[in-house]
């Protein structure tokens, strides 16, 4: 079974660098963007089963890119990733994770949303 591809859309280049490698040594496959306005363009071209979007993308360029995404996949899920409590919330996401401390709770998170998103048989 091939690893479950993530999606990761940051602002902050350091800290997108450490949270894809955190993810990759996890198992998943992860791909970002350059620029978090290029997330659309790149969720198009490939299947990512999550997206994962950082604190550090401005608030008004974060619910672009999750109406986009949502249009494209209405299904996917998305986790928001914060490390300041002043932005604790994104209403647009499907969870919502303090990323400061150990990569538990995001990686909790991640499998969470993964497995909710599976096709339950019938």
């Amino acid at each position: 079974m091939s690893p479950r591809r993530l999606l990761s859309i940051s602002a902050n280049p350091g800290l997108l660098l450490t949270r894809n490698d955190l993810l990759a040594v996890a198992g998943y496959s992860v791909a970002s963007p350059r620029h978090p306005e290029d997330a659309a363009l790149l969720f198009s071209k490939d299947h990512f089963n999550a997206v994962l979007i950082g604190d550090s993308v401005v608030p008004r360029l974060r619910a672009q890119i999750i109406h986009e995404l949502r249009q494209m996949r209405p299904g996917i899920p998305i986790i928001y990733v914060y490390a300041d409590a002043r932005y604790a919330s994104e209403p647009l996401a499907d969870d919502c994770v303090d990323v400061t401390g150990t990569p538990e709770p995001l990686l909790n998170a991640i499998e969470a949303q993964l497995n909710r998103a599976l096709p339950r048989a019938a």
